[in-house]
Formats: C-alpha cells, sequence, structure tokens
C-alpha cells in the first residue's frame, strides 16, 4: 500500500506516482470491480471508481505491481506489467495538491533500499 515515485517503464524522462499493490511472489487479479492479492480481497476506499477491467498477473522477482488510484484512467502495471524495482526513486512523503488536501504521508518502518538488496 505504500505510494511511491518511480522511473516510467514507458515514457523515458517521466516520473510516475503509484500505490504498491504486489510484492513479488505475489499473484495479483482483477475481476467483478474488485481487487485481490494472493486470494485476498482488498478494501480500497481511497480509491476514485472500481476498476472496469479484468486480468490477473504474477509478480517475478525483482518486480512490484503498482496501481494508480484512479483505476481507470492510470497508465499502471494494469497496463504495462510488473515494474522493475530499480525503477523506483523512493516513497511519495507529501501530497501537497490541491492545497486543500496538502498532507504528511504516513508510512510504516523506513527500509534503507540496500538493506532490501541484501535479503534477497
Amino acid at each position: 500500500g505504500d505510494i511511491i515515485v518511480f522511473s516510467s517503464p514507458v515514457i523515458e524522462g517521466e516520473d510516475l506516482i503509484k500505490r504498491i499493490i504486489g510484492l513479488p511472489g505475489d499473484h495479483v487479479v482483477v475481476e467483478n470491480g474488485r481487487l485481490s492479492v494472493n486470494g485476498m480481497a482488498l478494501e480500497e476506499e481511497y480509491i476514485a471508481a472500481p476498476p472496469s477491467y479484468v486480468g490477473a498477473w504474477d509478480v517475478p522477482e525483482g518486480y512490484l505491481f503498482v496501481l494508480g488510484d484512479n483505476r481507470n484512467d492510470s497508465s499502471d502495471s494494469h497496463a504495462w506489467g510488473p515494474l522493475e524495482i530499480e525503477r523506483v526513486i523512493g516513497r511519495a512523503v507529501l501530497i501537497y495538491w490541491p492545497f486543500p488536501e496538502m498532507e504528511v504521508l504516513e508510512h510504516g518502518g523506513l527500509v534503507l533500499a540496500q538493506s532490501v538488496e541484501a535479503s534477497q
């Protein structure tokens, strides 16, 4: 569920911001407007609308599955597949637009990239 910034795998030089849905080894399914990971349906109160597409993806080692909160109008893993972990720049830390909704994003414990790499 962390929100990350990463280099687009489709448009060179463009950075995107999306939510992590699946980790390496996960099985992600979208059907009937519902998202499930490893057979467990996710409650997603933050999305603009339920997804109108269907699909199933297995997340390989070294990759993440990311989706935008505007599920039906988002360039994300449902369109171009899992994201290479090497493309991740970092976690998003601040919502600054629109201004009335400005807030600092809360994340659980921080994990250093080198500690993730060392554990693989």
